[in-house]
């Protein structure tokens, strides 16, 4: 928010900014300011004629919900450009202290240590939670965060029909990761500060979740893009070019879409859509017991699929699903056919400009869900039993982290509400 008022009018306590006019007294906490500076010229024709003291231009963030005062915060320091830790504690811890927040934070030490982590710490005692890191870091927390809460319930949370119970404590997240999808989502941008400021603000909006099952059991949570075929093949070569660095999220998928013959195989999707007729009457029913099923079997190139959580559009796909969101349980998921190389890229240039008509392609068949299954039949031909093509078919791309699925089958099912994020809007 922004204020012009009269220097004259503002009397600065210990506290906070008291500003009065004729009429009225008002305040402004001095931990919400983030600046004020003096106009060059006061406003209007009429002082320049009478005089008056210079206007007072105030920046402050707007109290719509209370404020966090203590936050679990979470840092990994090998992520992305590996400076994670640097911009915590020159940009991030600043502007927290400057507004009261006290900070408990937490540095992990290894792969999965986050995981750990979360199967003890308390989440009661914070008033939110901050994820410093990418889109993998966060799944980590959310996948410690969630089973945990449903264990606690005593719920059978491997079933996919399971109404799970919702997370209450909010998450933020400062993207410093190679992939920043959801920060991009909530906040409009992954700029750090801007983050900050909106987890300052404190305000938070629900947001849908997508669950993989395979082999009977829950395999992972997701708030991006879960998908197999050509979107798990480009992570699984891209991390076994680490030699390359930062280079081989540009070098690895520019030679596998420009050089490599994309790499078919035979899969069966079946489709489970809502049943309107099922839901309740103002649609807030979590799961119908009944679903409109279809079965599509074929050749293709990749499943994938994407949510739009109330809130924000999932990246990478954005808005490029709204067109097909009616219904606030719904997600989309799409099989992609053969197609040439620059179709290819253009749908993804399409998807990253969150144009609206980035799935009316030929060779693309989108659908909106409730859930999915997916059975990876065979490949284009049978390929040795320990060959690295069987490798690829058992992997599932679950927001740009690779889950091993069993006999090359998973299913995936949206749950509604079930995460809070602070958010932009």
């Amino acid at each position: 928010m922004v204020l012009n008022v009269n220097v004259k009018s503002v009397i600065l306590e210990a506290r906070e900014l008291k500003i009065s006019d004729q009429k009225t007294t008002s305040s402004i906490e001095i931990c919400d300011v983030i600046g004020c500076h003096l106009c060059e010229e006061p406003g209007g024709i009429l002082p320049i004629f009478f005089g008056s003291a210079p206007y007072l231009v105030i920046k402050y963030i707007s109290k719509e919900r209370e404020r966090p005062k203590k936050l679990g915060v979470f840092i990994n320091p090998i992520g992305g450009s590996q400076n994670s830790l640097n911009v915590y504690s020159k940009t991030i811890a600043p502007l927290f202290r400057a507004a009261n927040i006290v900070c408990d934070v937490m540095v992990s030490e290894r792969p999965k240590h986050i995981v750990d982590i979360m199967k003890s710490f308390d989440t009661t005692c914070v008033d939110g939670l901050v994820v410093v890191g990418g889109d993998g870091t966060l799944l980590e927390v959310i996948n410690g965060l969630l089973t945990r809460a449903q264990k606690e319930a005593g719920l059978d949370y491997d079933k996919p029909t399971c109404k799970l119970k919702p997370l209450e404590v909010p998450i933020g997240i400062i993207p410093t990761g190679t992939g920043n999808g959801t920060a991009k989502g909530l906040y409009g941008n992954t700029d750090v500060v801007t983050a900050a400021l909106h987890i300052i603000r404190g305000k938070t909006n629900r947001n849908n979740v997508q669950a993989v099952y395979s082999g009977g059991k829950l395999a992972s949570f997701s708030t991006i893009v879960i998908g197999c075929g050509l979107f798990s093949d480009l992570i699984y070569h891209t991390e076994r070019q680490r030699w390359l660095k930062k280079a081989r999220y540009v070098v690895v998928p520019l030679h596998l879409m420009l050089f490599k013959k994309q790499r078919l195989f035979d899969a069966k999707l079946t489709i489970f859509q809502r049943d309107s007729t099922a839901e309740d009457a103002d649609g807030t029913s979590e799961k119908s017991t009944t679903y409109e099923q279809k079965e599509v079997e074929g050749q293709c190139v990749s499943i994938t699929s994407s949510g739009a959580g109330l809130g924000y559009p999932c990246a990478p796909f954005g808005a490029s699903v709204m067109p097909f969101i009616k219904h606030p349980s719904e997600f989309v998921v799409a099989m992609y056919k053969q197609c040439g190389r620059f179709e290819f890229l253009s749908h993804l240039k399409s998807c990253a400009l969150e144009n609206l008509d980035a799935f009316q392609k030929d060779f693309l068949l989108p659908y909106t869900v409730r859930g999915y299954k997916v059975k990876i039949q065979c490949s284009d031909k049978s390929p040795d039993p320990e060959s690295e093509e069987v490798n690829i078919n058992n992997l599932l791309d679950v927001d740009g982290e690779l889950l091993d699925i069993v006999d090359g089958e998973y299913e995936v099912w949206n749950h509604r509400q079930l995460l809070r994020f602070y958010t932009s809007s």
